[in-house]
């Protein structure tokens, strides 16, 4: 989709980071992982030489990468912090403040040499935050000392605790946070936009920003016209072994944020896609979901075993001259009618131009559900091999050199004829995947909606690939 961030932005490193809920057993469906090894890049070797990584710099260029991960994955959940700070209404009644304009009076309240030092380097020593934030940065550390079973401050509460652990240091902890992440919705939303590469510009941001666990009921149908395409190429083909890589969960958003529980929508919108499309009965599917934030794996396990209450709502809203396509108002109307037994489309409804509907998870379908941790980047799955994997919104997130390691370890994933969704269009993951024996197949452009007046449709891209060898 041509917006400024994936609608799906979360990636599959496996990391045991910080204090989060104890990973629970699934049916015993642990997936044993191997660490990627030289030996295992051998058609990429000519690349990562000309990159600088060689055989003998190699495990420790893994080693670094991995670490750098875990580091990523702490400033993504901090990143949710903030922005769950600044808008819930469940921690204060003064008005919840939007982000990114936050992040602009913050920045262009500063005279021009500030301005410049803080993209630049950062606040400088003293830099005070403004009072609205300082304000609730107060009313989240109270929240936070208080009991009780909200599923979003326990997240939160958990993840303060193994940061901060310092009770007393924790105002200037947080105030700290809130500038390195209005630093960088500053970078994006006001600094990117203006140059002239603005599509690279932001792209090169993604590279080294925080691991975002973001997701939106949108991306499942890009997933949806994906499976379609198959479908379509292959009527008899029967998926039984699926792994999705980084489904993200909806802790805080930056933008679209509601004051809900946590919910994370991909896997159950992949299910109910290759059972609707016939691709997958239920009482036959596996479904694998690997991502690198530990809660998300955690939330995952704890929901196939009590199956959950889905509250779908669009991000997007039709008004202000949005105009939904037929085909998303079909596919949101279709959503989740898989999931429970019998089959059955539940209603939708419409609020201030959002779609909305409730999604019972039947036993059935939560049984199909497995969670990992993994690391897509340094590690693989070496169980059985899997008949379709899909990563939507999580390349962006990597390097050439770190995309290229994740092309690697999807391929090895993959059974001969298996196939690979998923929405990146740089060019060079093409590259990467016909030197690997995963080439292209086929591609879809999903219209999402139409903005009166804009030069392009709010749109997402699906490309197919089928492993040859």
């Amino acid at each position: 989709m041509t917006r400024n961030r994936p609608l799906v932005a979360a990636c599959a490193l496996a990391v045991a980071l910080m204090a989060a809920p104890a990973p629970l057993a699934v049916e015993n469906r642990q997936e044993p992982v191997a660490r990627i090894t030289w030996a295992d890049t051998t058609q990429l070797q000519p690349r990562l030489e000309a990159a600088g990584i060689t055989a003998a710099s190699f495990q420790d260029y893994v080693s670094r990468t991995h670490a750098e991960n875990v580091r990523r994955v702490r400033e993504g959940d901090l990143d949710h912090l903030i922005f769950f700070l600044l808008q819930s209404t469940r921690l204060t009644t003064a008005p919840p403040l939007e982000p990114a304009l936050s992040a602009k009076a913050l920045v262009e309240g500063m005279d021009p040499p500030a301005r410049a030092a803080f993209l630049r380097d950062g606040p400088a020593p003293g830099t005070r935050a403004p009072a609205a934030v300082t304000t609730r940065i107060a009313a989240l550390l109270r929240a936070l000392e208080k009991p009780g079973s909200d599923a979003r401050l326990q997240y939160f509460r958990s993840l303060v605790s193994a940061a901060f652990p310092d009770r007393e240091a924790r105002t200037a902890a947080l105030t700290r946070e809130y500038f390195r992440a209005m630093r960088f919705v500053y970078e994006k939303e006001f600094v990117a936009q203006r140059d002239p590469s603005r599509a690279s510009a932001i792209a090169e941001l993604y590279r080294s920003r925080g691991l975002s666990t973001d997701t939106a009921v949108e991306a499942g149908f890009v997933v949806h016209l994906g499976l379609g395409v198959v479908k379509g190429l292959y009527p008899d083909r029967r998926i039984r072994r699926v792994l999705i890589v980084g489904p993200g969960m909806d802790l805080a958003p930056r933008t679209g944020f509601r004051d809900t529980p946590p919910e994370s929508y991909q896997p159950w919108a992949v299910i109910d896609a290759l059972v609707s499309t016939g691709l997958a009965r239920l009482d036959d599917l596996e479904v694998t979901a690997a991502d690198i934030n530990p809660r998300v794996i955690a939330h995952l396990r704890r929901s196939t075993t009590s199956p959950p209450t889905l509250s779908l709502t669009s991000e997007i809203a039709e008004k202000d001259g949005v105009t939904f396509s037929r085909d998303y108002r079909e596919y949101f109307a279709g959503l989740g009618t898989q999931l429970s037994s019998p089959a059955s489309a539940p209603a939708v409804r419409e609020t201030e131009g959002h779609l909305r509907k409730a999604v019972r998870v039947g036993a059935a379908a939560a049984k199909a559900l497995g969670a990992e941790p993994l690391d897509i980047v340094t590690e693989r799955l070496t169980g059985p091999p899997f008949d379709l994997v899909i990563a939507t919104n999580i390349l962006p997130y990597f390097d050439d050199q770190q995309l290229a390691l994740a092309a690697s370890n999807i391929a090895a994933m993959l059974a001969p004829g298996g196939l690979f969704l998923h929405n990146e269009a740089r060019p060079i993951l093409g590259e990467l995947t016909a030197a690997l024996g995963l080439p292209f197949e086929q591609s879809r452009h999903a219209v999402i909606a139409t903005v009166t007046g804009a030069p392009a449709p709010l749109f997402d891209s699906v490309f197919l690939h089928v492993r040859s060898r």
